[in-house]
């Protein structure tokens, strides 16, 4: 009796230290390696902020708005910033079902080759609706994380899609706070130029 005692014990004791390790494991900070590929998912000019934050974050990164699998070749980190523009399209000259196939195939090949991808939403409210959505719910629910700019996410449409997939997810009061979210991400000890 007294070695069942043991042997019961014993077996609680691991499962607690392995539920306590898997605990620590999903709290830890998201953390990615540059070089980084910055695109777009939805053509929105939103990119352009994002450039901005990586370039004073003084992430070694290159751009990229229409970025195909064969644009991975060295790269260690994927930035999808969804948001879909019309006008954006328009400029590219590609429709949304052209894009989505095109944002889908980087993010397949990005997982086959175990680069991260951080989907980045920027545009807040206005990018969100219809067109935006259709490229919102696929970069969010492939993402290795997700960074979101709070007025975006009022009805928790990034959050709740975290929270679905196991997702790890920045939320920033303004765009501006990206910047510390990104220099968490890639503890960047660079300076900006």
């Amino acid at each position: 009796m007294r070695r069942l005692s043991v042997i019961i014990m014993f077996g609680i004791i691991l499962v607690l230290f392995f539920n306590l390790k898997a605990q620590n494991a999903a709290q830890a900070p998201f953390s990615a390696k540059d070089p980084v590929l910055i695109t777009s998912a939805g053509q929105s000019a939103d990119i352009l902020m994002v450039k901005i934050l990586a370039k004073k974050t003084g992430l070694n990164f290159t751009i990229n708005k229409t970025a195909a699998p064969e644009n991975l070749a060295g790269i260690k980190s994927v930035i999808v910033v969804c948001g879909g523009s019309t006008k954006g399209l328009g400029a590219a000259k590609i429709d949304k079902k052209q894009e989505y196939e095109r944002v889908e195939k980087l993010i397949k090949a990005a997982k086959k080759k175990n680069i991260p991808v951080i989907a980045v939403h920027v545009g807040g409210k206005s990018r969100r609706g219809a067109l935006s959505d259709y490229f919102n719910k696929l970069v969010a629910e492939n993402a290795s994380h997700i960074i979101v700019v709070k007025n975006g996410n009022q009805d928790k449409f990034f959050s709740n899609i975290a929270k679905e997939k196991k997702i790890t997810i920045d939320i920033s009061e303004k765009i501006i706070g990206i910047q510390d979210i990104l220099k968490s991400i890639y503890q960047s000890t660079k300076s900006p130029e």
